[in-house]
């Protein structure tokens, strides 16, 4: 039996949850009221920027707000990374957050951030795989006869990286395990000075996301010799996989999506992944983001949530497994 003072309490709190419950709903309202700024962790060219800028663009026209780019490339990634991670938590900034922080999670003790904790997931928004191009003036025009002549001459071919922690320079160390052969790394700041060093005969090779690295092979300035997911890109179908050409074990892709700083109210949240996901659904940009070899995703934030999660563990996994986390070389 509900007591007379227990019944007045609860009709003296009616008037302050109504007012709790009037505020969320301005707060959805009035969101967005200013600029949205999308943090890349690369240089203009890389694949996250791509990505930036293809949705960017298109956010805007929907949301009615300016959507600027911010690059902040270096730092394997961290310098971004740790930046959103330490701004407001209101939804005006967001990072490009790639696979690149759930690698660093394991890779680094000591980060500006956690993968698991410092962000509140939006939305995925690609797939894309990592392509082995080499480039054209070499003799090497398959997989087999590059690592043939790189196993005849230890340290002889220098293969190119976009940054610290990347699948694509993790990618060069798992080659040189896994094919037991040996290379120099070069690892840069991001993909658009590695591509730029291979093509100007100052690398051999690069392991990269394909976007950046797309218009190079279709002018037949890089020769692409191996893809690394599972199966064929669509958009490079004779390209065959690492596990079709003897190497069962090197099958990895990339994911790429956005977040906002953990924090970030739900109904926030909500907005943009609907955002978002309108964007990506676009006929339009779906095209011009599949051009890119990019693989449309999109989804809940709970599912990109998952995603990071799951990623922290399987790269961990094989960052221990190779001998790659700080303090293990």
């Amino acid at each position: 039996m509900i007591s007379a003072l227990s019944r007045a309490s609860r009709l003296a709190a009616l008037p302050a949850v109504a007012v709790l419950a009037a505020a969320g709903s301005a707060h959805a309202a009035a969101f967005p009221s200013k600029p949205l700024t999308i943090v890349v962790p690369a240089a203009p060219g890389g694949s996250p920027d791509i990505l930036a800028r293809l949705v960017g663009k298109a956010l805007s026209e929907k949301i009615g707000q300016p959507v600027t780019i911010d690059n902040r490339p270096g730092g394997a990634g961290n310098i971004a990374a740790g930046h959103v991670a330490r701004a407001e938590p209101d939804g005006y900034t967001l990072l490009v957050a790639t696979d690149g922080i759930a690698t660093n999670q394991t890779l680094f003790k000591e980060r500006p951030y956690d993968a698991l904790t410092s962000y509140a997931p939006v939305v995925q928004a690609i797939n894309a795989p990592q392509i082995f191009a080499i480039r054209s003036g070499l003799q090497d025009k398959d997989l087999q006869s590059f690592l043939k002549n790189a196993k005849a001459a230890p340290g002889k071919y220098a293969l190119a990286s976009p940054a610290i922690g990347t699948t694509g320079q993790l990618g060069v160390l798992m080659l040189q395990k896994q094919a037991g052969i040996t290379v120099t790394p070069v690892v840069y700041k991001s993909a658009q000075p590695a591509l730029t060093d291979v093509l100007g005969g100052h690398a051999d090779g690069i392991i990269v996301t394909l976007a950046p690295a797309l218009p190079f092979i279709q002018e037949g300035r890089l020769t692409p010799i191996a893809v690394s997911t599972s199966t064929r890109s669509g958009v490079l179908p004779n390209v065959k996989t690492f596990v079709e050409q003897g190497l069962p074990d090197f099958a990895f892709g990339s994911w790429q999506g956005f977040v906002a700083p953990a924090g970030t109210p739900a109904d926030v949240i909500k907005y943009l992944n609907q955002a978002f996901n309108d964007v990506l659904k676009d006929p339009g940009i779906k095209r011009k983001l599949e051009e890119q070899a990019f693989d449309v995703v999109g989804g809940t934030p709970e599912a990109f949530g998952a995603l990071i999660a799951s990623s922290v563990k399987s790269w961990g996994d094989v960052i221990r497994a190779n001998g790659l986390a700080q303090g293990q070389q």
